[in-house]
């Protein structure tokens, strides 16, 4: 003979919720606390390490960020005090949504920079910029990781030899951003010299992107690069505005400034085929 024990009110409904609850903590302390463990004994990943340090901050930042984690882990799983756990998540909360943010500005900021500059310096209405500016806007991607970027990375601005590249010059438009933003500046038509179809007039455009992915670039997503293609463009017509009017307004008299402001309406054709 079996006898039936009653349940508790609230015990089926009580022990999901733990299921719940200590399946999102799993989530969490794996990245966070896990993370933390990593950064506390190694200082973090070396892109991490170079990202800080073009930022001005000490290396070592990461293992105190890495301790802090760990903390938080501990304050968490052990429950001991309510507030501590309170201050831990919203810790973690902060960290995960601070990492989302900033992928997801990279494509916008650059557009707010470029527009930004138009509008100082342009002479004349630009509708065929404008029109780039509004596609930009609907098309924004999230970047897949933050990196140091070369921002004028493109054949004429390294020395190679041989035996390969030697170095990079002319780092003044350096920033932090989508690394595929890179990808879609040399790609430009303006950089593809001798009337080629080929990346920088040196190579064409799959194998870049093989080549790219194999050094341990980031990976080539072709919608987001296309996006990057269009920025670079609207990127190029834009100096060409502001050279035109350094040189109009005589505060230079370097005629390639001159030269460069005839060139937008190139610029702008090649736009209005990328958006076709």
């Amino acid at each position: 003979m079996s006898v039936a024990i009653p349940m508790q009110p609230g015990t089926s409904s009580t022990g999901r919720n733990k299921v719940i609850y200590w399946s999102v903590t799993a989530l969490l302390m794996v990245p966070g606390a896990g993370g933390g463990l990593v950064e506390l004994f190694t200082g973090g990943p070396a892109s991490v390490a170079e990202t800080l340090l073009f930022l001005g901050y000490p290396v070592y930042i990461m293992k105190i960020l890495g301790l802090a984690k760990v903390l938080g882990g501990i304050a968490i799983l052990t429950g001991r005090s309510p507030r501590l756990k309170e201050w831990a998540y919203a810790g973690f909360a902060f960290d995960f949504l601070g990492a989302t943010a900033s992928t997801s500005e990279c494509a916008e900021r650059e557009v707010d920079r470029w527009e930004t500059i138009l509008r100082k310096d342009e002479l004349e209405p630009q509708p065929v910029l404008n029109l780039a500016i509004r596609w930009l806007r609907r098309n924004l991607p999230e970047a897949q990781r933050i990196a140091l970027l070369h921002g004028d990375y493109r054949t004429g601005n390294y020395l190679f030899g041989d035996d390969g590249i030697h170095a990079f010059l002319d780092w003044e438009m350096a920033h932090l951003g989508d690394p595929l933003e890179d990808v879609g500046w040399t790609a430009i038509r303006y950089w593809r010299f001798g009337g080629t179809e080929k990346v920088g007039g040196v190579i064409d455009r799959e194998q870049f992107h093989r080549l790219y992915e194999a050094a341990g670039g980031a990976r080539v997503d072709r919608r987001t690069v296309h996006f990057w293609e269009v920025l670079g463009n609207l990127k190029m017509a834009v100096i060409s505005v502001t050279g035109a009017r350094s040189y109009s307004e005589r505060a230079t008299h370097d005629s390639v400034m001159a030269y460069v402001g005839r060139n937008i309406p190139r610029l702008e054709a090649e736009i209005l085929a990328l958006l076709d």
